[in-house]
């Protein structure tokens, strides 16, 4: 049963990360770096209050002994903030498609990173998988024409976060709690500033904006957890493939529940993505013996 606990955390994560677009169609019109400061503000808020609850306290002397743990963590709280930059942008702008590319090459980022940096080796099974996916991506790329750079760095720099954060040995929640404590300043900064020029959506909006605003740590703080908790306890590159569950959710809402016109290209570079995480999942060593199996018979 442990042994499911990393890879179904993981698979959870990147469901509500892709179910994520519905929460923020409800978000009123608002400066994406008020929407961003508000989510910093408010996971410190939250993750210091469940802390007080429930008795957990910051191991700040073991910190203090790890230098290199504790820059470690405060780096991941940045590499994360632009890839919630990015995100956000797509979100708010009306852009849910654009993000189902970004987090579609994601995952190969994140195998390639486990086979140069933590020195993974794919099984068969995995390479056929990975074969998949790269076709599916070189025929996007050969349709569109040019490389899609900003999916790339937003792939990227993800990808980069997940790395960080396996190689962290502190608790997912301490470590998120640290993350978002560094950024606070900054976070103050702005909304001080907007709330001095008369331009804060959250002082200017009624209570149900308010609480849309404040919704938006918990919002995101769940699968980002799951998935700081997963990738300490999975494979990276089986956290890589699982990962295309969230760029095939976000490609469905945004046809079928956003009303943006399909694309044929994804549509196909889906259909080789799909393909690889199915040979992925599928238990092909049992395939193999039901085949030796049939021509003995």
């Amino acid at each position: 049963m442990k042994n499911w606990l990393g890879p179904g955390s993981a698979a959870l994560s990147f469901v509500l990360w892709g179910m994520l677009p519905l929460y923020y169609q409800f978000m009123p019109e608002i400066n994406m770096w008020e929407l961003l400061s508000h989510r910093v503000l408010w996971s410190v808020v939250l993750l210091g209050g469940l802390f007080l609850l429930l008795g957990v306290r910051v191991p700040w002397a073991r910190l203090h002994s790890e230098p290199r743990q504790l820059g470690l963590i405060l780096l991941a709280g940045p590499i994360m903030s632009i890839s919630w930059c990015m995100f956000t942008w797509c979100l708010t702008t009306g852009q849910v498609l654009a993000t189902s590319l970004a987090f579609f090459m994601t995952p190969l980022f994140n195998i390639a990173f486990a086979v140069l940096f933590l020195k993974e080796r794919l099984t068969p099974q995995k390479h056929l998988a990975v074969a998949l996916a790269l076709a599916g991506l070189a025929y996007m790329l050969f349709s569109y024409g040019e490389l899609p750079w900003f999916s790339l760095i937003m792939g990227a720099n993800f990808a980069f976060y997940g790395l960080i954060k396996k190689k962290v040995r502190h608790d997912a929640g301490v470590s998120l709690y640290l993350e978002s404590l560094a950024q606070l300043p900054v976070a103050l900064l702005v909304l001080g500033y907007l709330g001095a020029q008369g331009s804060s959506q959250f002082m200017a909006g009624d209570w149900a904006d308010k609480l849309l605003l404040m919704g938006s740590a918990p919002a995101t703080l769940l699968p980002v957890g799951l998935f700081c908790y997963a990738v300490a306890r999975t494979r990276m590159s089986t956290v890589g493939l699982l990962q295309y569950i969230e760029p095939s959710l976000a490609f469905l809402l945004a046809i079928f529940w956003f009303g943006e016109i399909p694309d044929p290209v994804k549509s196909v570079g889906f259909a080789f993505v799909w393909a690889g995480l199915l040979v992925s999942l599928l238990p092909l060593h049992l395939l193999g013996r039901c085949r030796v199996q049939w021509k003995e018979s």
